[in-house]
């Protein structure tokens, strides 16, 4: 089973906190209000997506991708290079934070949602794709090719 969050301590435990505190809070209703299919990917920023172009479309549905480790990767950034002194690595680890881009906010907004839908979901690894919220399928990147087997399982499905 993948670990989705890790256990930091100090410095970092409180940033990871501070992040997720404020996804839970920016992450809103989790209903899909407009009766689009939404399809949701959960998956690391190392993977590699499929069958879907740059601006996150795919063809009459709502797609999502979140990449759950970032918050994870940005903990490293803040911790990398730390004063021993507390003080100090506190004082680097908020001028790190208030020189942050509105890029890595919202790649960590994204991490934190993810996060949030993971555990609402009770997703146990990744990658996964899940669909309106309802089906999952795992092992796959390939978004068209995990469309099918959602299509297939609920071709076969006894309703």
């Amino acid at each position: 089973m993948n670990h989705l969050v890790a256990a930091p301590f100090g410095i970092p435990a409180i940033a990871a906190a501070l992040l997720l505190s404020t996804s839970l809070v920016c992450y809103g209703d989790m209903s899909n209000k407009e009766n689009t299919p939404l399809i949701e990917m959960f998956t690391s920023s190392q993977a590699s997506v499929y069958g879907v172009q740059r601006s996150n479309k795919v063809e009459g549905v709502e797609f999502t991708r979140y990449e759950i480790n970032r918050i994870r990767q940005f903990l490293s950034e803040l911790s990398e290079g730390l004063p021993k002194d507390a003080v100090q690595a506190k004082q680097l680890v908020l001028a790190r934070f208030q020189s942050m881009d509105t890029t890595v906010s919202q790649q960590l907004e994204n991490s934190g949602k993810g996060l949030a839908k993971v555990m609402h979901y009770g997703v146990d690894r990744t990658p996964a794709v899940v669909f309106d919220g309802q089906a999952v399928v795992y092992g796959v990147t390939d978004v068209e090719q995990a469309i099918k087997h959602y299509t297939q399982w609920r071709e076969s499905s006894p309703r």
